[in-house]
């Protein structure tokens, strides 16, 4: 089985950090660097929390393209990372609102131990959100 990380033909400005972290922002086939987020995790109200934890012991991250359409299963823990987890998953959409509130410049940093350096079997995702209305990144997810 290839574990090449998936993404990894959607990932712009990479930066890797000696072999045991990589981050980039994620880009559409298209170009397009703005995505409408949907996920099956649970939202949090935390200042400090991540906007989504896992929901049951799962977790799938989904950003739709706002141009054409085109969807990226940026995480999901039945296939990424180190301690998977199998179950059904139902998608919902972060924020449904009318307008640009509901559409992100994804960024996604990852931690490795060396060997598996570029895969899905990651120690450890993190993955900031941003758009017009925030004044600084925030933290959608984290973990494994």
């Amino acid at each position: 089985m290839d574990n090449k990380l998936r993404i990894i033909g959607n990932l712009t400005n990479i930066i890797e950090h000696n072999n045991a972290a990589l981050e980039g922002d994620l880009i559409c086939e298209c170009g397009n660097p703005y995505f409408k987020i949907y996920h099956s995790g649970k939202q949090t109200k935390g200042i400090l929390a991540p906007y989504l934890i896992n929901k049951n012991k799962q977790i799938s991250i989904e950003a739709k393209c706002i141009c054409c359409g085109n969807s990226l299963t940026i995480y999901d823990n039945r296939l990424d990372g180190v301690k998977k987890f199998n179950s059904d998953i139902v998608l919902k959409q972060l924020l449904n609102i009318s307008n640009d509130k509901c559409t992100f410049k994804l960024h996604l940093m990852y931690n490795y131990i060396k060997e598996h350096f570029k895969t899905n079997l990651f120690e450890e995702c993190y993955i900031d959100i941003s758009n017009s209305e925030f004044k600084k990144p925030r933290r959608l997810y984290e973990g494994c």
